[in-house]
């Protein structure tokens, strides 16, 4: 498979979120320390292994970050070997964005192999058709379009793209294996694709259930496979895929489970789900949806992409909605559940898409295509708009990597640090924490019995409090304020005038500094400014032999 221009696009858009927001959030701390820890400890000798003490609701699968880490062990070592194992405070983030990267290279390379074998359909139909001399548009659109269509609709997309290198459980494997089995249906090797989905789906997301179905009623549907093969793929990547989840994870968590089938019960069957709030059943339709598509324009292409593509697009199209429609059922809806119908629902789009660039002569014909160019430009602005103001709502890594900063300045060792739950939250992770030979304790303790017990040892404390006299232990000790960290606060139209107005009374500073030194530093420096507020901040104990 040979790269072109679009596909570098691709995968430069997915590392270029990933190079602007490097932090990570709760939803994804299982994924990230399980990483963290198996580069780190090994596989055998788990007893160190961050998830024995914050086990989680229920047990997830290591299946996912066992495959990250064995593809990004050789660029870690790579990396030790050029920088060091310990070369200061950003060494474990360089770290963190490697393992990251190679979450966001899977999803991109799958993208681009569903392209490819998309855009090899396309070819081969139009072979066909110059062969027998026809020239059906409604069966054969024009394949010049419809790969790079796929590729432009999904690069100026944010949440495909910006989450594509997060450690979410729906984007690590799973979204990738999604993807391949879309490919495999464009290269008509449906049993292949069932086998793949169903073992994905009880492996990584028991929710691509519902995708496997949908492709498997396709195919019956479309007579691709017998009734018989599709039942003999599904069980074949069903059984494999509880085998190997239930061996490895057992090892992992140190007793008998199947991770996914003990989500089920605990979600599904016992309701638990909804403690995390319930919404409507058209809440897919009406919120998630186009809160995806920004703007509908791929939504609204559906409708003309459906109709104009060939079967195989088809069968994937039917799956996605067949998808959304089950999840529709179940009262907790999050995006990154149907995130796996969103390469699907843009495949469809192209087809639209590009049967509208190969009419001509047509005035109607010639505003939809500039419709459409234009609102992927729309799209684009959305995506980077929204990607500035992600990078703002990770006040809790970035704590961590200012206090590791001071630390090695000063050459602080032999200490212990507090971290509060909205610190951990909102970025703090393994990879953040200096490496051993700095012998500094990153405390987390939540339960405010073992907090006051454990009171004393802390020197220092990264905590979203903003005042000592808050803290939930009374002390003579004074605290010492040694930075404070802002995160995204809203857009607030007061504090916007007020810096406008501050502009206009000393001559626009800001812009004459922009062009001064010809950056943009300063301006993009005056609206964090006015959208921002401390959120996390950071304390010394005062007196402490760290005082200097």
């Amino acid at each position: 498979m040979k790269l072109d221009v679009w596909d570098v696009a691709l995968l430069a858009v997915i590392f270029l979120h990933l190079w602007y927001s490097p932090f990570t959030k709760v939803e994804e701390s299982f994924t990230i320390q399980a990483i963290h820890d198996i580069l780190k400890y090994g596989i055998r000798d788990i007893s160190k292994y961050d998830h024995l003490q914050f086990p989680g609701v229920v047990p997830r699968t290591f299946i996912g970050p066992l495959i990250i880490a064995f593809l990004a062990k050789p660029l870690v070592a790579g990396s030790e070997l050029l920088f060091g194992s310990d070369s200061g405070p950003s060494s474990g983030l360089r770290t963190q964005l490697l393992v990251r990267g190679v979450i966001g290279f899977t999803n991109g390379l799958s993208l681009v192999f569903l392209k490819h074998q998309v855009q090899a359909l396309f070819d081969r139909r139009n072979d066909v058709a110059q062969t027998k001399k026809e020239q059906d548009v409604s069966e054969t659109p024009t394949n010049s379009y419809v790969g790079t269509l796929f590729a432009l609709f999904s690069t100026t997309q944010f949440h495909l793209m910006f989450y594509s290198s997060r450690p979410l459980p729906n984007f690590v494997i799973a979204l990738p294996v999604a993807n391949c089995a879309f490919a495999l249906i464009m290269a008509h090797r449906f049993g292949s694709a069932i086998a793949l989905l169903g073992f994905a789906s009880v492996v990584f997301r028991l929710e691509m259930t519902a995708l496997t179905a949908g492709i498997a009623l396709s195919v019956l549907w479309f007579k691709k496979a017998s009734l018989v093969r599709v039942i003999e793929f599904g069980a074949l990547g069903v059984m494999s895929g509880a085998a190997l989840s239930i061996f490895v994870d057992s090892h992992f968590w140190r007793y008998s489970t199947f991770p996914e089938a003990d989500s089920f019960l605990f979600n599904v069957v016992a309701g638990k789900s909804v403690e995390w709030g319930s919404t409507p059943f058209y809440s897919y339709v009406t919120s998630s949806l186009p809160s995806l598509f920004l703007p509908p324009t791929a939504l609204l292409l559906n409708f003309i992409g459906l109709r104009a593509a060939p079967q195989e697009v088809k069968i994937v199209a039917q799956a996605a909605y067949f998808h959304i429609l089950i999840l529709s059922f179940q009262p907790h809806k999050e995006w990154r559940f149907i995130i796996y119908a969103v390469p699907a629902i843009t495949l469809v789009a192209s087809c639209g898409a590009s049967r509208i660039f190969q009419m001509k002569g047509f005035k109607e014909a010639n505003l939809l295509k500039a419709v459409i160019l234009i609102s992927s430009v729309v799209s684009l602005v959305i995506s980077v708009a929204f990607s500035f103001i992600s990078s703002m709502n990770y006040p809790g890594g970035e704590a961590l990597q200012q206090f590791n900063e001071y630390a090695s300045r000063r050459n602080v060792s032999n200490t212990v640090v507090h971290l509060d739950v909205p610190v951990c939250m909102t970025g703090a992770t393994l990879f953040g924490q200096l490496e051993d030979a700095h012998n500094i304790t990153y405390d987390k303790t939540e339960d405010l019995g073992s907090l006051r017990k454990n009171w004393d040892s802390y020197d220092f404390l990264i905590t979203s409090i903003p005042d000592p006299f808050d803290f939930p232990v009374e002390s003579n000790d004074q605290w010492e304020l040694l930075h404070s960290t802002k995160a995204f606060s809203g857009i607030n139209i007061l504090q916007l005038s007020i810096v406008l107005e501050s502009e206009l009374r000393d001559n626009f500073p800001t812009l004459k500094m922009l062009v001064y030194t010809r950056s943009l530093a300063p301006v993009v420096d005056a609206i964090k400014g006015a959208i921002t507020t401390d959120t996390i901040f950071t304390y010394k104990r005062s007196g402490s032999k760290f005082n200097t």
